[in-house]
């Protein structure tokens, strides 16, 4: 059976305000007034819950096992980090897949019904105009355009592969592969594209 130790309240009180201050502190939430949001505690209101607790018995703590604090600090800890989750999940919406009622107007518009402003991916992925705008983006670039002939034509993907067919080093081949990727993401931006 558990041993109700005898602790001075005040003392474990005045520590428990400033470990949870400490753990409010580490998850970026500071400043004498702040709370989590969604359950609108305060890092004390944290603290006199968990000693409330311990007063009442539903945390219980064996006095062979040392001091007190330890186990309040834990579960003081483990309630902050829990309603820092349910708060981050307050301003969550569940969306049905399946189209609403017709004559549903209060519920939600379902995933298939809101609008897509989203770029067509099809087009995005037909090789041949994936293939038309790394050659648009590559435009003056000699080194360049000679990496994706190999890459593109030659059906080579390991650096020294590319590097034996150009007669490059294949550190060389790794720098032209960056300032490939740096072009072409540029290329698209300037676009209005995704890379």
């Amino acid at each position: 059976m558990a041993e109700q130790q005898t602790v001075d309240l005040g003392e474990v009180a005045l520590r428990l305000t400033a470990f949870a201050r400490r753990t409010f502190a580490d998850f970026g939430l500071r400043g004498p007034d702040t709370a989590v949001a969604g359950v609108g505690l305060s890092f004390e209101d944290f603290a006199w819950k968990v000693l409330e607790e311990y007063v009442e018995g539903k945390l219980e703590h064996e006095a062979s096992r040392g001091d007190v604090f330890p186990l309040l600090a834990t579960a003081l800890r483990n309630d902050i980090i829990d309603s820092l989750r349910k708060a981050a999940h307050v301003h969550e919406q569940n969306r049905s897949s399946l189209p609403r009622e017709p004559d549903s107007a209060a519920d939600p518009q379902s995933l298939d019904e809101m609008p897509s402003t989203a770029i067509d991916i099809s087009a995005l992925l037909d090789e041949k105009n994936y293939r038309k705008r790394v050659w648009a983006s590559l435009a003056e670039e000699p080194e360049l355009t000679e990496v994706i002939t190999a890459i593109l034509d030659l059906n080579l993907y390991k650096p020294r592969e590319i590097a034996a067919a150009l007669g490059i080093s294949a550190t060389e081949v790794q720098n032209r592969k960056k300032r490939l990727r740096r072009r072409f993401i540029e290329s698209n931006l300037l676009q209005g594209r995704m890379p």
